[in-house]
This record gives structure tokens, C-alpha cells and sequence, in this order.
């Protein structure tokens, strides 16, 4: 019977990769973010510890006492943390260490210092490929020329600004830029765009070049199309298997009923 770890953070990705994961026989002993992952997360772990997104230590302590050797890590916790949270002195130490502290720079130290332990971090998309799509057009509707053309000038610019390591979500709308993911989240990045669009907007989201799939995997679900349909915009495109969607059933539907495309590129 495999073992495997789990640092949980907010949102529903935890318990779908717990359920994956227990399909295949593997047990998970997990970790919790207090400050953010479901309470329903007990319910599909083999043993759960509740920690602070800051204690290192005792993260570390509790795989190593349980010989895990191998964690996934998944779920959000906001990259705000890092300007308010409370940290413990390895994680203090670390981040002292950084000139910039965007995901990538934060978290692949983390997973560097994590190894240093003997705890390999892993690639969620193991578990989660059912949410992983391929190519193609998900709803009625298909987009328009313009939009298509919208699509290729956000994952243009998304692709350029990408060794930045700033976001993953731009929306732009005949070939304006109205707004790039920063700190705030996709969801903000929408809401702040879609006052510039008046409608219309093309909403375009994938992995950045260095993406490392092992704790930062991009996803949508119905949340997000709710929130693409109240402020009507056009369309959401993704990228093929870098993206996870959640409630995809749902998400199509709600798509349909406002008109809006979902297009998964190449």
C-alpha cells in the first residue's frame, strides 16, 4: 500500500486529489493550512494534522516521523500570506534570502529547503488527470474571428511576460489589454479588467514557462464562469493539460446559458 503526503491549502482541489488518489490504494497522511483548507478534508485522509501556512518545522516533523518521503502540495493559499503572515524562523531565514518573492521564486525555495529533509514534493496532475483537458471547444458556442485573434494575442503576451513569473490570466478585448493577473488572483484580475470591457472581454489562462506543476497547477471552475457571465464577458480560453477545471459539467453549462466559448488550446 503506498503512503504519500499532502500539504492541503484552501478550495476543493485537496479533497478530489485525496479521492484520486485513494481509487488507486495510495494513503494519505496530510497536512492542513488551518487558515484555509476544508474541515471536510478529514473525512478522505488516513490522518490529518492542522498547522499555520508559516510552520515549516512542524510540517517537515510531521512526514519525516511518518517516514513520507514523497508529498503533493495543492490548494489555495494566497501569495498575500507573504506580506502579512506569520512565519517561523526557517521560513523567516528563507525569505530573507529572496530579492523577489513572486510564487515561483517562493515556493521552489521551499521545495529546495523541503528536500533537504528528504521530502520530495510531487506533480499533483498525477491524481488529478480527469481534470486535465485536450483540445477543443466546450461549449455551443464557437468564438468569433476577433476573438480567436484575441486569444493569440493573450497567450502571446502571457508567454512573453511569463519569465516574469507575474500571472497566469490576462483579458483583453480587440487586441486591448485590459488587464494581467498580479497578486490578487484571477478572479480579481477578471473583475478589474471587465469594468475597462463593458462586456465582451476575452479572458485567456495558462501556465507560465517555468511553471512547476509540483505546487502551482492554474484552474478555473464554476466560480469563475459565474463571474465571467455577471460581467459578460465572451470567452475563456486555457491551455491542454495545465490546466485544471473544476466542475466541468457545470462550468459547460454555465457557459451555455450565458453564451459564453470555452476554447482549451494547443
Amino acid at each position: 500500500m503506498k503512503k504519500i503526503g499532502l500539504i492541503a491549502g484552501g478550495g476543493k482541489l485537496p479533497l478530489l486529489l485525496s479521492k484520486e488518489a485513494s481509487k488507486n490504494g495510495t494513503k494519505i497522511s496530510a497536512v492542513a493550512i488551518s487558515e484555509y483548507a476544508l474541515p471536510e478534508l478529514k473525512n478522505e485522509v488516513e490522518e490529518l494534522k492542522w498547522l499555520s501556512a508559516g510552520e515549516f518545522e512542524k510540517i517537515t516533523s510531521f512526514f519525516k516521523s511518518r517516514r513520507i518521503s514523497q508529498v503533493a502540495m495543492i490548494g489555495m493559499v494566497p501569495q498575500s500570506i507573504l506580506l502579512n503572515g506569520n512565519f517561523d524562523k526557517r521560513i523567516d531565514s528563507l525569505l530573507s534570502q529572496l530579492k523577489i518573492r513572486q510564487t515561483e521564486s517562493v515556493l521552489g525555495a521551499i521545495a529546495m529547503e523541503l528536500s533537504q529533509e528528504g521530502i520530495e514534493l510531487i506533480d499533483s496532475r498525477k491524481y488529478l488527470s480527469v481534470f486535465l483537458l485536450q483540445p477543443g471547444i466546450l461549449t455551443e458556442r464557437k468564438p468569433t474571428e476577433r476573438e480567436l485573434a484575441d486569444i493569440e494575442v493573450g497567450r502571446k503576451i502571457l508567454r512573453e511576460i511569463s519569465p516574469l513569473d507575474i500571472g497566469q490570466t490576462i483579458l483583453i478585448k480587440n487586441g486591448i489589454i485590459l488587464s494581467i493577473e498580479a497578486i490578487e488572483g484571477t478572479n480579481s484580475c477578471i473583475q478589474r479588467g471587465a469594468i475597462l470591457a463593458k462586456g465582451g472581454a476575452v479572458v485567456v489562462k495558462m501556465s507560465k514557462s517555468q511553471q512547476d506543476m509540483r505546487f502551482d497547477i492554474p484552474v478555473v471552475g464554476a466560480e469563475t464562469l459565474a463571474l465571467m457571465r455577471r460581467v459578460k464577458a465572451a470567452v475563456l480560453a486555457i491551455e491542454r493539460e495545465k490546466v485544471i477545471v473544476l466542475d466541468k459539467e457545470e462550468v459547460i453549462r454555465i457557459a451555455n446559458e450565458a453564451g459564453i466559448s470555452i476554447v482549451v488550446c494547443e
